[in-house]
């Protein structure tokens, strides 16, 4: 019996390493899915701001509405926001910062995991005006 606890207990710690990738973004261990986006996001501090990010990234093609909120999960503590991914759709990162610099917010880093087990991460400059 205990020899069976162990394995499913090991089997579910396997199968946990393999579809996700833990980053820390402000202090919160966040875990980027197969079918994630998730961007870093400076100034994201009311709850008002990430209902507007929210509508807008909802929009766009690549999101799986049936995820989060329509789509999108914000976290205003810790400033990210979590966008999920359709299944065999490629994200087009460009547009979702699009959204969120033209509502007056900077971008810090980007992270992707495509494959369940290789992390993609993109830092952005801030743009000079």
């Amino acid at each position: 019996m205990r020899t069976i606890i162990n394995y499913l207990i090991l089997t579910i710690f396997l199968t946990g390493l393999s579809f996700g990738q833990t980053v820390d973004i402000n202090g919160e261990k966040v875990e980027v899915g197969q079918e994630d986006l998730v961007l870093q996001v400076k100034g994201l501090v009311c709850s008002f701001c990430a209902h507007g990010l929210q509508k807008g990234l909802s929009k766009l093609k690549f999101v799986d509405k049936t995820k989060y909120t329509k789509g999108v999960y914000a976290d205003i503590t810790h400033q990210f926001v979590k966008v999920g991914l359709k299944k065999n759709k490629e994200p087009n990162i460009d547009k979702a910062l699009d959204v969120i610099t033209e509502a007056g917010y900077e971008v810090l880093k980007s992270y992707v995991n495509p494959t369940g087990s290789e992390l993609k991460v993109k830092e952005y400059e801030k743009a000079s005006k």
